[in-house]
């Protein structure tokens, strides 16, 4: 499957070049879609922009001019009615009309006759003869006379109207100089942009002169620009602007200029707007960082996309390799595997558990196990016993494994199929602690359990068997002894007595091996019974008083709290266990080196103590001190002689009471045995059954 699934992703990986490339290009088209259209859009959008300035400008104007050449007009008509009306009508006139700033009365040759101005005050030497002028053959013609932009005296910028009149009014002419001062407050009014960007809008006559704009003294200075060709195209009658590349021109700073100029037909002038083109499409350029801002990272994007997928399939083949690994492990574990969750659900189960329970995985499905399901398929019915132990014809209490995290191990019988399994149940955690699942593992201990008791029958028969002529040998030897067939010599007694030995210790290996298959039976025998412990302690601690007196040796008893302490026990087991403790601690213990007993009350339990000033146990070996047959390296060095089943009898008979029993021991500086049993009836175990942990060991 590993091999298909390299060959289906990662046997294509130039398809999937082309194929990024294929997107990089479609991103290209796709942005070029949007993107110059827009950049038009917003490029049209200035223009229209600046065209609606202009054209606001244009109106402002035409507004102004027409505005003062009506007022004309109307006093025109009042004059050309009644011609002795004109002074006051010049009069009236400059008062209501304050861009007026001087109205004059031509008479029938061309002379001003009646004048009035706004700011000086005028005599006849200031009467003028325009009969030579432009203005006076214009009117003649019955035209309106409409002046180029002056410079009146005081630096503003004017322009002269003149209005024909009747020949019966005794006038020729009515002849006002407008002050367009008006028009630097409009076009400073209008914001085209900042000055140091270039943009303004500004008012040009017909010879090309500036006539308002925001800088007055680019007014007063009498700037020209007819040299532009859009301002001569706006001369000319026509609106233009600079889309148009013939029309396009820089500023003073050398900058590209965006500009409309709109034709003022009244007068001949032109209204220009203009801005430089890095300030007006600013926009357009933030727009165009924007795109290539946005293009950079759908390009970061995709090369991310395909970056992930690589990793995706390096990690799916790595998934999909670890997955086989452990499917190939699990299927060739002798023991069965079962992981669940807390539905109870099963995830997953090995062959070898399809195989002791007699279902396949595929037939439970996402079964939920219930307790009744073995009800609707007979089955499940050991598949259920396992899940709920209490349910299998038997099961034992739970142990916790040493040195396993969370992990208990318990016995549990099935009916169907008939098996003895050892059940390990441990949690299924992730790296961040929490628990995914949970896992029992199946191992058939029934070859094991045969076995076991076949071995513990073999040897309780070969004991028995050994144990009769044994006796038969002792009582022989003794008898021999104790001259009861005659006087025997020094050598012969020396003879005799080392047999005697010899025949006392094959005896207590046999009667070790005998309690040891009797404990593994379960059948070692106990009769309970309440027992002064402070006395049977010190009872057993004075036999030893001859065997410490041969080594230089101090061995004493302490009650420490001096009260009595009646326990509930089997003597004879208790007596056999504390005589292994004792004997072990005098017999490893060098001469001059002190063994103590302590027996103190602590809640419902007796706390004994034995400790030791012998050669210890080493630090590696601790673990299988109360194992069948173990004895410490340093000790075989020591002596050769000894079962090394005292130990393991020994803390039988306390588990058996309901104690428990523990040490602490550093080579070269001694041991410390400690053990407990339980003052209460209650808490003493009801029946003897085979050790657990024993039987852990074992396998």
């Amino acid at each position: 499957m590993q091999s298909n699934f390299s060959e289906i992703f990662l046997g294509r990986k130039l398809q999937l070049w082309v194929l990024s490339a294929v997107a990089v290009a479609a991103l290209v088209a796709a942005n070029v879609v949007w993107l110059f259209p827009t950049l038009d859009e917003l490029e049209t959008s200035a223009y229209l922009l600046h065209r609606s300035i202009a054209l606001d400008i244009k109106n402002q104007t035409s507004a102004f001019l027409n505005y003062n050449e009506l007022a004309l007009e109307n006093a025109a008509d009042v004059i050309n009615q009644n011609g002795s009306a004109g002074k006051n009508t010049v009069y009236r006139l400059m008062k209501e009309n304050r861009p007026f700033d001087s109205l004059a009365l031509l008479d029938l040759d061309g002379r001003e006759l009646i004048k009035n101005h706004r700011f000086l005050l005028t005599t006849s030497a200031d009467l003028r003869d325009r009969s030579g002028d432009e203005l006076f053959t214009t009117i003649n013609r019955g035209e309106i006379y409409r002046s180029p932009v002056l410079v009146s005296g005081i630096s503003e910028p004017i322009t002269i109207i003149a209005l024909p009149l009747r020949t019966e009014s005794g006038f020729s002419a009515i002849v006002a100089e407008i002050n367009l001062k008006f028009l630097l407050e409009v076009v400073r009014g209008i914001n085209v942009g900042p000055l140091a960007g270039g943009g303004a809008a500004y008012v040009i006559d017909r010879d090309g002169y500036m006539v308002a704009h925001p800088n007055s003294s680019l007014v007063f200075g009498r700037s020209n620009l007819l040299a532009r060709k859009i301002i001569e195209a706006a001369l000319s009658g026509r609106e233009a602007d600079t889309r148009d590349r013939a029309l396009a021109y820089k500023n003073e700073s050398g900058e590209n200029m965006l500009a409309v100029a709109l034709p003022l037909e009244l007068t001949g002038w032109a209204i220009v707007v203009e801005e430089s083109r890095s300030a007006a499409l600013s926009s357009s350029r933030r727009m165009l960082s924007v795109a290539v801002v946005s293009f950079g990272l759908e390009i970061l994007l995709l090369a991310l996309l395909i970056w992930n997928y690589f990793n995706l399939i390096r990690a799916a083949t790595l998934f999909y390799t670890e997955r086989n690994q452990r499917e190939a492990i699990l299927n060739s574990l002798s023991d069965g595997v079962i992981e669940y969750n807390d539905e109870p659900q099963i995830i997953l189960m090995n062959p070898k558990a399809e195989e002791l329970l007699g279902v396949k995985f595929k037939e439970i499905g996402s079964a939920v196990i219930t307790p009744e399901l073995f009800q609707q398929n007979a089955k499940f019915r050991g598949l259920v016993e396992i899940m709920y132990p209490a349910l299998a014809p038997y099961a034992s209490s739970t142990k916790d494994i040493p040195g396993a995290f969370r992990a208990k191990t318990m016995e549990i019988h099935t009916s169907s199929p008939e098996l003895r399994l050892m059940v390990t149940m441990t949690h299924v955690i992730d790296q961040s602690g929490n628990v995914r699942g949970f896992l029992k593992i199946l191992h058939d201990i029934s070859r094991e359990r045969l076995l076991g008791r076949l071995k513990s029958e073999f040897v309780s028969i070969a004991a028995h068997q050994l144990r009769t002529p044994l006796s038969a040998i002792k009582w022989t030897l003794k008898l021999l002894l104790e001259g009861d067939a005659g006087t025997l010599s020094s050598e012969q007694t020396d003879f005799l007595s080392k047999g005697y030995e010899i025949n006392e210790r094959m005896i207590k290996l046999v009667n070790d091996l005998l309690n040891a298959a009797r404990i593994e039976e379960g059948r070692f025998g106990y009769e309970f019974q309440n027992i002064n412990f402070d006395a049977f302690l010190e009872n057993i601690t004075k036999n030893y008083s001859d065997m410490a007196r041969q080594k230089s040796m101090e061995v004493r008893f302490e009650n420490k709290k001096g009260k009595t302490v009646v326990i509930y026990g089997d003597q004879e087991r208790l007596a056999l266990a504390v005589n292994n403790l004792l004997e072990n601690a005098i017999k490893y213990t060098k001469a001059g080196g002190k063994v103590a007993v302590t027996l103190e009350q602590k809640g419902d339990y007796a706390l004994i103590s034995i400790s030791d000033t012998g050669v210890g146990i080493p630090v590696s070996e601790q673990k299988r001190v109360f194992s069948k047959f173990f004895r410490a390296s340093n000790v075989i060095r020591m002596e050769t002689e000894g079962t090394g089943l005292g130990l393991f009898i020994v803390r039988n008979i306390i588990k058996r009471h309901g104690g428990d029993i523990y040490f602490t021991s550093k080579e070269g500086d001694g041991s410390n045995f400690t053990f407990t049993i339980p003052i209460k009836k209650e808490l003493v175990p009801r029946e003897e059954a085979p050790t657990l942990e024993e039987f852990l060991e074992t396998i």
